[in-house]
């Protein structure tokens, strides 16, 4: 039996209190012993079970550790002794809020299960500095109960017996991953301008609104509601979404629309000064591609910056605008072109990343051995979402768990390896 989950993002709470709690797991473990008895108890033969964690599960992006030191000192920096400490210190903080689940996975998970359990790793965008520091590879063994020293990660995972190939997949997206084609560990570690992004801009806002002298002479309740409110805003789905629901809290918020301005204001100045940006922006800004990546970053945030001069009845259609540019489901595109270079006994093709569960027939293929299905699956994300109503300017949340299991011919007695994935939804604030 091998069980794919991705994108938990434990964190250390800074920048907003989105753990899962520890009881989600106790369940999804739960559930994934009974039906080994129970295939047990029907004669199959499952005889391991394999867990694979892929990618975002450590998010040492999403905080606003980084802010206390200089910038020279964050991940796209140069500094890579301050960083590597840093980081360390962001991880511990990690473990320490998430105490009780790695403790669960730390003890083997004997409770749940009879036989041992393997556990493996696959580093995510989120989670790429856990990928390249010896120290904090050895952590993460220590934390998910891995066995091994300070080896490298793999980045990817294939297992010809479940007839599976395996990615976080931001290597297919262009804004969180910078290396080549070759798909190496020199090219995943360098750094895309999603780092940047998801800090200086998603993490930062709501931590700028908060310094801000109107929103400190407020009364610590209001002020509290409104820092929760603004933390929310990388879970907004879909992500381009994100400019309607600044919109929506500055309509909820109205009496505080100069101050939400202003913090908007200070963040993408000081995001667009960082050297870092500004090398990026020449190297993706190229003259024979009216829009390219460069591009369509600088209008999301040329929209941001106007927020004080339009109406929203002006904006709104400028916001649909730039919601096509990132409308593309890059994976979904580049998940029949694996095969090229797979074993023909892969099936299956499964990423992360997108935090959208899914599954995508790709094409039939007939050889000697018979016929073949090639599917795309997406794990989806165990974190809260909030999603864009259908009608006027709102947005709804509910809470998501997506996991994903597959199983070898004889585990199941069929004459394919095959499969089931589960997404639960819990509606509950």
């Amino acid at each position: 039996m091998l069980v794919f989950i991705s994108d938990l993002h434990f964190v250390d709470e800074t920048a907003g209190k989105h753990n899962i709690p520890t009881e989600a797991f106790r369940i999804f473990f739960q559930d994934i012993a009974g039906n080994v008895a129970r295939y047990k108890k029907n004669k199959r033969d499952i005889q391991e079970i394999k867990i694979v964690f892929l990618g975002d599960i450590f998010d040492l992006l999403r905080t606003e550790e980084w802010f206390g030191y200089p910038v020279d000192e964050r991940p796209w920096g140069n500094n890579e002794n301050k960083i590597e400490a840093h980081a360390e210190d962001i991880f511990d903080t990690i473990i320490e809020k998430n105490r009780d689940t790695f403790n669960l996975l730390k003890n083997g998970l004997k409770d749940e299960f009879s036989f041992p359990v393997e556990r493996i790793y696959i580093p995510g965008n989120h989670d790429r500095l856990c990928n390249k520091y010896p120290k904090l590879r050895k952590k993460v063994r220590a934390a998910l109960g891995i066995a091994g020293s300070a080896n490298m990660f793999d980045h990817s995972y294939q297992n010809t017996g479940y007839g599976v190939f395996a990615r976080h997949g931001h290597e297919f997206d262009k804004f969180n991953y910078e290396g080549g084609l070759t798909y190496g560990y020199e090219d995943h570690m360098k750094v895309p301008i999603g780092d940047p992004i998801t800090t200086e801009l998603v993490a930062r806002l709501p931590w700028q609104i908060m310094q801000h002298s109107t929103v400190k002479a407020l009364p610590k309740k209001e002020r509290d509601a409104l820092e929760r409110n603004f933390q929310e805003i990388e879970n907004v789905r879909p992500f381009s979404a994100t400019i309607e629901w600044l919109l929506y809290q500055v309509k909820n918020n109205i009496t505080l629309k100069e101050a939400i301005e202003d913090s908007i204001d200070e963040a993408i100045k000081a995001f667009n000064k960082l050297s870092f940006v500004k090398k990026w922006y020449e190297h993706h800004d190229k003259w024979t591609d009216f829009l390219d990546e460069a591009d369509k970053i600088q209008a999301a945030l040329f929209l941001l910056e106007k927020f004080k001069i339009f109406s929203s009845e002006k904006i709104m259609p400028m916001i649909e605008k730039i919601k096509d540019y990132f409308s593309k489901d890059d994976l979904l595109e580049a998940a029949p072109k694996e095969y090229a270079h797979l074993d023909n006994r892969i099936r299956y093709i499964v990423y992360g990343h997108t935090h959208d569960p899914l599954q995508a027939p790709i094409r039939i293929v007939q050889d000697p051995s018979g016929t073949k299905e090639h599917v795309y699956l997406n794990t989806g994300t165990w974190r809260g979402r909030y999603y864009k109503t259908k009608e006027g300017l709102g947005f709804i949340n509910w809470k998501n768990l997506t996991y994903t299991v597959f199983y070898t011919k004889e585990e199941r007695d069929t004459d394919f390896p095959a499969y089931e994935t589960w997404t639960g939804t819990l509606k509950s604030e």
